[in-house]
């Protein structure tokens, strides 16, 4: 270790500022494989020298005042100790790796696993691979983010979410800098050095523009890693092999202070690869919104079972179409939580019928009545044209109240025999996650380890009435159907299939089963989607927006021959139907009945599809839908649909993908004409990403 004595007066008066590092010892360290340039396993490593130069380089820190708390080592994971490629910690928000190759992908496990236990207020894991401050550097309060090797772009955008700055792309291109703090140092809050040639050539014309005053390093330097320091904005801790770049940094007002690493440049790590700087919040300092910090995003929800895998987003607040997260930024809601918030988030109409009951009676299960419940459903029945209505709570409750009031009614009214009645649903189906529901799914992520299934359905090919027509039996009592399929990526089935399945159950006394729970209630322009082909069916299943994005709210609408073969005690639900529910259902559809939100959905939708429709052969592959619901398969060359999405949440927009490369769009129907454009707007920017 040597400290560079100064020969000249400094340029500039730099000023230190004490940090907190994380370091792991390489107790384990070995060169037992290849992943990068640096490494040949049959050059010999001496363990105990590297872990003399480890020792020098954390007395370094602690000889400046700053703090280095330790990360334990593991056995057969030599490259632990590249701390710095573990994560990347800003504003006490930590960001998990997730590495590229399998050699170090369970490193990932035990830094994220630590991070928890460090004193960081949330822990995030990304969905695209990124490793850590070996691709994303602090300058200032700009991120500086490199791809071409390690990290993958898409991350970048999960990183601005996460953290809530902006995130500068970096393209690397030579192989020996394989990670961008192999080939740019931090020196302060304004000031970089890099080696130009190490980048693509926008990206060099880029880093010229944003730091005219940057150090460049020359080859020698870069060579042997001397870019991958460390500075706290006066001390510059660096190798003491790098030629030129020493004298550079003490004319430019900075201390270098040299180590030797040369034991660990076998692993193609320097001294920033062994460091990992933790970014804490100090009291009376905010985040980067003044938002509190110790608000959280999805992706650390250590509490929350893991059976979603949300965007980025935290929201904090919502109004009509817009969504505001816990860092001040807002984003158009575009997803519309699968239908369920029609109206808008917070609609005054809806939001006030809920106030007013709130003040009166809010629950009195169906022990005994409710001066709220036979008005909502005398009114919901009405707008399906049908007689009654078995009110519910969720989506998935309404649909396994309909197949169990198929079954029932045939065994009672058709005469079908006992444990024999059989359900036929269509392939690509999507009805809920219930036992039942996912054993006549054909998604295996809804079906993997949920066994034994419930029996009693078949399946066919969805938009194919000729395969309904053959599994059509004595023993049917129904038809199960989406008229159009929402998960499977909004499937629009050919005109005169829906018309042929009405047929079908009218000619073989089987029910039709309609479940518009994301597809009616306004969505596509009509009331029902079943509309779009005259078809009414006998059985309508409704959920997500007759709750008004309140609360979940539910129902199976039916005719008295159906839902009349329910007696007393066969089925029920403790808040199915509750005063609340009832009252906000029942203003739901009094705001239907006007006609004006479907007739929105279907002029707003046209615009929808048409400005869609421009990018077929440019980026999409094909758009389907009606109204303001659009499925959007992307080329796969682009990236996935979560990719995908990820890259709209960054320019504002919450979109939902399904799946391969397929998005949906199901924006609230309050959303504007000059809301669409903006947001297809942002659509086209992701496509070029």
């Amino acid at each position: 270790m040597t400290l560079t004595s100064p020969r000249f007066a400094a340029r500039a008066e730099r000023t230190p500022r004490t940090r907190t590092y994380a370091m792991t010892p390489p107790s384990h360290y070995t060169v037992s494989y290849t992943i990068n340039p640096w490494m040949d396993p049959s050059i010999p490593v001496d363990t105990a020298r590297a872990m003399a130069q480890w020792e020098s380089l954390r007395a370094i820190y602690e000889s400046l005042g700053h703090s280095v708390t330790l990360v334990d080592a593991q056995p057969d994971l030599p490259d632990m100790v590249y701390a710095a490629n573990g994560g990347f910690v800003v504003d006490g928000k930590a960001v998990a790796a997730r590495f590229l190759h399998p050699e170090r992908a369970p490193e990932g496990e035990h830094y994220t696993a630590w991070f928890h236990t460090c004193g960081v207020d949330a822990v995030h894991e990304t969905v695209g691979v990124q490793e850590g401050e070996g691709d994303f550097l602090l300058v200032g309060r700009r991120i500086l983010a490199g791809t071409g090797f390690r990290t993958h772009p898409d991350t970048h955008v999960e990183v601005a979410s996460i953290t809530g700055l902006p995130v500068i792309t970096l393209e690397l291109v030579d192989p020996r800098f394989y990670h961008l703090d192999t080939a740019l140092g931090v020196l302060d809050d304004d000031t970089i050095a890099y080696y130009p040639m190490a980048f693509s050539a926008a990206s060099r014309a880029l880093l010229a523009d944003l730091y005219p005053d940057a150090i460049i390093a020359t080859e020698r330097d870069a060579e042997v890693l001397g870019l991958n320091l460390v500075s706290d904005g006066r001390h510059v801790v660096m190798t003491d092999a790098a030629p030129d770049l020493a004298a550079r940094l003490h004319e430019a007002g900075y201390v270098p202070i040299t180590v030797d690493l040369s034991e660990l440049l076998k692993g193609g790590g320097g001294i920033k690869c062994c460091t990992l700087e933790l970014r804490m919040p100090t009291a009376g300092e905010g985040t980067t919104t003044g938002i509190d910090r110790k608000t959280t995003h999805p992706l650390s929800e250590p509490h929350v079972a893991h059976n979603y895998s949300p965007l980025p987003v935290t929201a904090a607040t919502a109004d009509g179409a817009w969504i505001t997260d816990v860092d001040g930024r807002r984003y158009l809601d575009a997803l519309g939580a699968y239908s369920a918030v029609n109206f808008g988030h917070r609609n005054p109409e809806i939001v006030a019928a809920a106030k007013a009951q709130l003040d009166r009676v809010t629950l009195t299960s169906r022990a005994f009545g409710s001066d709220t419940l036979e008005p909502f459903c005398a009114a919901l029945a009405a707008l399906c044209g049908k007689d009654m209505v078995l009110p519910m709570n969720t989506g998935a409750e309404a649909v396994e109240s309909a197949l169990k009031v198929a079954r029932k009614w045939g065994y009672d009214v058709k005469g079908v025999a006992p444990g024999k009645a059989n359900i036929i649903v269509a392939g690509g189906n999507f009805h809920g996650r219930t036992i039942s529901i996912v054993s006549f799914s054909d998604d295996e992520d809804a079906r993997g380890g949920f066994g034994p299934f419930t029996p009693g359905f078949t399946r066919v090919p969805f938009g194919d009435a000729a395969a309904l027509a053959e599994a059509i039996d004595d023993n049917t009592v129904a038809v199960l159907i989406e008229p159009i399929q929402g998960e499977a990526g909004i499937i629009v089935p050919p005109d005169d299939y829906l018309p042929a399945v009405r047929r079908l159950c009218t000619d073989s006394n089987v029910l039709m089963i309609a479940d518009e729970i994301q597809s009616g209630l306004g969505r596509t322009g009509t009331t029902f989607a079943c509309e779009h082909w005259n078809v009414v069916p006998d059985v309508y299943t409704l959920g997500k927006a007759l709750g008004g994005g309140v609360l979940p709210v539910s129902a199976v609408v039916a005719d008295h021959d159906v839902l009349g073969v329910l007696h007393p005690g066969q089925h029920g639900s403790t808040f199915g139907g509750n005063p609340l529910a009832a009252a906000v259902g029942h203003t739901v559809v009094r705001m239907l009945a006007e006609g004006t939100w479907q007739a929105r959905a279907a002029e707003l939708g046209a615009h929808l599809h048409t400005r869609l429709r421009e990018f077929v052969g440019h980026g999409v592959v094909a758009v389907r839908g009606k109204g303001l619901w659009a499925g959007i398969d992307i080329d796969p060359d682009l990236g996935t649909g979560k990719q995908f999405c990820l890259r709209l949440a960054a320019r504002g927009v919450l979109a939902k993908d399904t799946h391969g490369s397929t998005i949906r769009l199901a924006p609230p129907l309050v959303v504007t004409h000059d809301e669409i454009d903006w947001l297809i707007d942002r659509f086209a920017l992701a496509l070029r990403d």
